[in-house]
């Protein structure tokens, strides 16, 4: 206990000296300031709708972080992986290779597997629709409101499969005001951000319309040196990436009490696979045949040579309609979207080397669409309900090509495997709050939810794949209640404990490597025990927000990469998911937020999670032996997430104001595997940002010089070790600076 106390006081030392640099991401981010004023006097008031109601944060009875626009802005965020330890005991990371993706883990509880198969347990929802899948799920943070951050199981109001958490965006819609804001950001390595947004009236209070579009170039951190491609004489940046998004939206107010809103979604990706770095250890066959170069894991690895230079395309279109009709003493809501993706992965050189080892391509389309018709209504002065009904179906389609040569011979197999699914969801839920006295709430809900998923697959055979097809078809269903009471001791203080049972669907293995691996595997499930205290003190200049958990997991789906013995058609390898382990997962975390005087910020959060298996048995390595693995340790589930920092605004007078900050986090030590095996712990890391912007007279136009990973940490974002085969990292990105030029007119 006392080791752990002096590495708390080491890291909260780091964060005092980060102050004297500027300010850190704010725990509770506030929605946009009011343009007349950019300097605080205290700490702002924070709406969420984390509970499918509009209410103060304060007043909110669940742990969530909420990062509104103005924020997003100033901490220099794009997309979701910046986000990565703005609320306590949250991490980001791009999955392997696959760069448009992301693993969201939430107190130690996620999803790492890009395949559709496998449901994410942290949900990401946008404009309340639910994106089902990691992959492309790092989506661009441009016009967008505010993002929630909400830690923990949410059973009953973001019922799919939120077992660890979920991600609530919201994207800005039409005011019906004229307006118009854009920004440039030039950056070394040939960083080229456009943003650009403008909306107008076409009917005063009846229809307005907004358009929104996003440009973002970037080089890319990586060298590769490898001259054999046919016109290649020098090195030549690598990792690039090039992506476009435009959203139209549409508000349509006929009446006083009916709002329709459509939001349009386009987005266009054309960038180069994130290269592998070869960390194969010397008894792997990549290393044992080719004797191509390894590098340390851990070291910071940015120029080295591989000879299939990969290519993903990605488009994404979607609508979502969004009616508000008030009817009788409540708001009943229509929440309908249809979301369709094209993503190919062309040429991926997987194993990062100039060797023709292990290279794949796949095609997985994948369409979705949903509905949700809710009802929220005071039937008296007392008690608020909300009721619901949700339907979702996703299909999705994926087929990989792996172009494998293990013992370095005259022949390369080309193998070959088709999987697919369709999956509907349906559930009805509803939750009722009474005030017992004015300053006493009580709150009972729950979540009735049925699923089907309906799978086929073909196992890895020389191609063309002329092997059996299997279908499989499963149904599950699942009732999770939820309890909870608050207490406002005062006007400021605000206390609550709560239950809660989520639930995460069951599925199928799509990259199992024999028919019985294919599954299925079933639900996973969580009773979750919360408390907290939130409280404003020194007239509204100093905020406090606590939170304890305990959370029991049964069933935990754990997923491995195995070797597999004798596989059909060449093919050495299978991951499988399986419902291995229990676990006890709790902890607390603290948000602080202090305004002394006016215009300078103080921040501090921390989050500590003590995540262990109560049980974990599993086959690790494909020998067909089970094994008690329950002294491993849980994936992505560090002891110590903490941030902290300063933010200073200060008055020129005439010359508009200057302010200064910096962003400081630090993610403890942790198992980059889901297996838990020691060679997948990496040590605890720290970064470091910092930026100076200037606010022009007549708050129009601004300019912002940024420094991100400051202090040049290096740590590694994934590890995948794949069986006998060959094992690859992907690091962080680099120190990089840039400059943004915006206006708000």
């Amino acid at each position: 206990m006392r080791s752990t106390f002096r590495g708390f006081k080491r890291q909260l030392a780091i964060g005092v000296a980060v102050g004297a640099i500027g300010g850190f991401a704010t725990p509770s981010l506030a929605q946009d300031a009011d343009k007349s004023s950019k300097i605080s006097s205290g700490n702002e008031e924070i709406l969420v709708t984390a509970r499918k109601v509009t209410e103060r944060l304060q007043e909110s009875p669940v742990a969530v972080t909420a990062i509104g626009a103005d924020r997003l802005e100033r901490i220099g965020a794009t997309d979701l992986s910046d986000l990565s330890g703005r609320a306590p005991n949250v991490t980001i990371n791009t999955i392997g290779n696959f760069g448009s993706s992301v693993s969201v883990f939430i107190r130690g509880i996620g999803n790492g597997d890009p395949d559709s198969t496998v449901d994410p347990s942290v949900g990401i929802y946008v404009d309340g629709v639910y994106l089902p899948r990691t992959a492309n799920s790092s989506l661009d943070l441009f016009d967008v409101e505010q993002v929630e951050i909400l830690r923990g199981p949410q059973g009953v109001l973001f019922g799919r499969n939120t077992t660890g958490g979920a991600v609530n965006y919201r994207t800005k819609r039409p005011t019906g005001q004229f307006d118009m804001r854009g920004s440039i950001t030039l950056g070394d390595f040939g960083q080229r951000d456009i943003r650009f947004a403008a909306e107008t009236p076409l009917i005063d209070d009846v229809l307005a319309v907004k358009v929104a579009a996003f440009s973002q170039h970037l080089d890319g951190y990586y060298l590769n040196t490898f001259t054999g491609i046919p016109g290649r004489r020098n090195a030549t940046s690598a990792g690039r990436s090039n992506t476009f998004t435009f959203r139209p939206s549409l508000r349509f107010t006929p009446t006083d009490n009916f709002e329709l809103t459509i939001i349009g979604e386009y987005s266009r990706e054309r960038s180069e696979n994130l290269p592998s770095i070869n960390v194969s250890t010397p008894n792997q066959l990549l290393q044992v045949f080719y004797g191509v170069p390894s590098f340390q894991r851990g070291q910071e690895v940015r120029a080295f040579a591989w000879n299939v230079p990969g290519q993903s395309d990605v488009d994404v279109w979607g609508v979502t309609a969004e009616a508000n009709w008030e009817i009788g003493p409540g708001t009943l809501t229509s929440i309908s979207n249809y979301r369709e993706t094209t993503k190919d992965i062309n040429n991926n050189d997987t194993d990062g080397t100039t060797a023709g080892f292990f290279e794949t391509l796949r095609d997985q389309p994948h369409k979705q669409h949903s509905s949700e018709l809710r009802y929220n209504a005071p039937v008296t002065d007392d008690l608020n309900i909300i009721a619901g009904l949700y339907y979702f179906k996703q299909k999705y389609f994926l087929r990989r090509d792996t172009f494998l040569n293990v013992t370095n011979g005259p022949t390369t197999s080309h193998t070959n495997a088709i999987t697919g699914q369709t999956h509907d969801n349906f559930a009805v839920f509803g939750q009722a709050e009474y005030n017992v006295t004015p300053e006493l709430r009580v709150s009972l809900g729950g979540r009735y939810t049925t699923e089907k998923k309906d799978f086929f697959a073909t196992l890895f055979t020389p191609f063309p794949n002329l092997g059996p097809v299997y279908t499989l078809s499963k149904k599950w269903s699942n009732f999770g209640p939820a309890a909870g009471i608050d207490y406002e001791v005062n006007d400021n203080i605000m206390i609550y404990a709560k239950y809660s049972k989520g639930f995460k669907s069951g599925g199928f293995n799509g990259r199992g490597g024999t028919p019985g691996a294919l599954g299925p595997f079933d639900e996973e499930s969580v009773d979750a025990f919360e408390g907290g205290i939130k409280a404003d003190w020194l007239d509204n200049r100093l905020r406090t927000n606590l939170a304890v958990y305990y959370n029991k997991y049964d069933d935990l789906q754990r997923t491995v990469i195995r070797t597999l013995v004798g596989g059909a058609g060449g093919n050495n390898q299978e991951t499988v998911t399986d419902n291995a382990a229990s676990a006890t997962v709790k902890g607390f975390e603290l948000e602080v937020s202090a305004v002394p005087i006016d215009g300078l910020n103080l921040d501090f959060s921390a989050g500590y999670n003590n995540a262990k298996y109560d049980e974990y048995m599993a086959d690790l390595n494909g020998d067909g032996i089970i094994t008690d693995n329950s002294n491993q340790e849980i994936s992505r589930a560090p002891k110590w997430t903490l941030g902290g920092g300063v933010s200073y605004a200060a008055d020129l007078g005439g010359a508009g104001i200057l302010t200064f900050r910096g962003d400081w986090t630090h993610v403890g030590k942790q198992n980059l595997l889901t297996t838990g095996a020691p060679d997948g712990r990496i040590p605890s890391y720290d970064v470091i940002d910092a930026s100076v912007r200037w606010d022009m007279p007549g708050d129009q136009a601004y300019v912002t010089v940024f420094v991100k990973n400051l202090n040049k940490e290096v740590y590694e974002a994934s590890y995948t070790p794949v069986g006998a085969l060959f094992a690859f990292t992907n690091i962080s990105p680099p120190r990089r600076w840039g400059i943004t030029l915006g206006f708000d007119m």
